[in-house]
């Protein structure tokens, strides 16, 4: 009666390790099926730090390190005519304020940027509109009010002139238009 005792349950371990194995397994497909159709997750948590370097007009970086390309937007490369004006509009949005990011059709380009619609959100703290002062920058305003809604970057960058719509992949670009 021992010996059946003992080899039911080393069967039963056997059987309870391969149930938690199955489990397991399944738990791992269920997360990356479900973050790699979605990449809001990453996103979120992207977004929850701030913009901290302002790259050129149409590229940043966050405080996590993850370059963003803006979607459906071209501004002036470097040492061309209206490079500094676009960088330094696109610092006024966005420098050290709270994003949202909204995921396109296309993930990320060949140099591993993020592709994103930007969003400025409403919690970020609204600064004070002042007239400019500097001729260096063409924008009438150097900041602006917020309000109660978010504020679309990529489609302000191309209504005030210091960007132009670019298709980017697979994108319509529909947004910005």
């Amino acid at each position: 009666m021992d010996r059946k005792t003992e080899a039911f349950k080393k069967g039963n371990l056997l059987i309870l390790a391969i149930l938690l194995v199955i489990f397991l397994i399944t738990l791992g497909i269920y997360f990356v099926i479900s973050l790699s159709e979605n990449n809001s997750f990453s996103d979120e948590l992207i977004s929850n730090s701030a913009v901290m370097r302002i790259i050129d007009g149409d590229t940043f970086e966050m405080a996590s390190g993850e370059k963003i390309r803006l979607l459906c937007v071209d501004t002036p490369e470097e040492n061309e005519k209206g490079f500094e004006e676009a960088k330094q509009y696109l610092s006024d949005l966005i420098l050290n304020k709270k994003i949202r990011l909204e995921k396109g059709v296309t993930d990320k380009d060949q140099y591993g940027r993020l592709l994103r619609y930007v969003y400025v959100t409403s919690e970020s703290a609204p600064c004070i509109v002042e007239e400019n002062k500097d001729p260096n920058i063409l924008s009438d305003q150097v900041c602006f009010t917020i309000g109660d809604e978010e504020l679309f970057v990529n489609k302000e960058l191309v209504k005030n002139n210091y960007a132009s719509v670019f298709v980017y992949g697979e994108e319509t670009c529909d947004k910005i238009l």
